[in-house]
């Protein structure tokens, strides 16, 4: 094999590998779409948090700065499972306006310091969903995140990754307890939205292929999540 035969081929197998990353390709309903995101500390020490999300297609936004949103945080998320799915009853976590977070400013709904994770759901109906191939997710964020869309995996950052968490694994509560990368995110006050952010050039884009599964997503929860559930109604 000629050296450039063998650059050729390292090139596509990155290429491959960055691509079945995330292999499966989210559904996009008419009613009853959930994002969900993960907001990770990279200690207990650190002076702020905060993750920003909006999501775009066909030059409309159906989640932004300032839109409703479902929210918890430790130590009240330990042992909640099933949490990233569509199905998930979140019915007793806290209610906010995104963002979420604490210090600098930047969040609409501002939680306890010393926090090592946020979990926030987004509820979205989208009208012309059958006419929707790909959708544009932008994150402003400090330290980390991750992001699925109706129970699929859709953005993280490289350190979630280098931490060892694979695709289709559901992070825990206290993941970054070990240290993660300290990132800063754009510092920029809280909006309703506030335009300014999503010009800046700290915030990750990641744009994704999503399939259209209905008019409505079928909410069955499972024995295991009525379970995850009950264990909230309990505190």
């Amino acid at each position: 094999m000629t050296r450039t035969k063998f650059y050729v081929s390292i090139i596509i197998i990155i290429l491959l590998c960055s691509i079945s990353a995330f292999a499966e390709t989210p559904k996009l309903y008419s009613k009853g779409n959930v994002l969900v995101g993960a907001n990770f500390n990279d200690g207990t020490g650190s002076s702020d948090m905060t993750l920003v999300m909006q999501l775009s297609g066909n030059g409309k936004v159906f989640i932004d700065e300032g839109y409703p949103v479902k929210y918890i945080y430790n130590p009240d998320n330990q042992g909640i499972k099933g949490w990233t799915k569509a199905e998930f009853v979140d019915k007793d976590w806290k209610d906010g306006f995104s963002g979420v977070g604490f210090s600098d400013n930047d969040d609409n709904t501002t939680t306890p310091v010393a926090l090592l994770s946020i979990w926030t759901r987004y509820h979205f109906d989208v009208t012309n969903a059958s006419d929707i191939k790909s959708l544009t997710l932008l994150a402003d964020f400090d330290d980390a995140y991750m992001a699925w869309l109706n129970g699929v995996e859709i953005a993280r950052t490289d350190s979630v990754t280098a931490k060892g968490l694979q695709v289709g694994d559901e992070p825990a509560w206290d993941f970054s307890s070990g240290g993660i990368t300290n990132r800063e995110s754009c510092d920029i006050a809280a909006g309703k939205p506030n335009a300014s952010r999503w010009n800046c050039a700290s915030v990750v884009k990641t744009v994704f292929s999503v399939d259209f599964g209905g008019t409505g997503m079928s909410v069955k929860p499972t024995g295991k999540l009525a379970l995850a559930w009950g264990k909230i109604k309990s505190k």
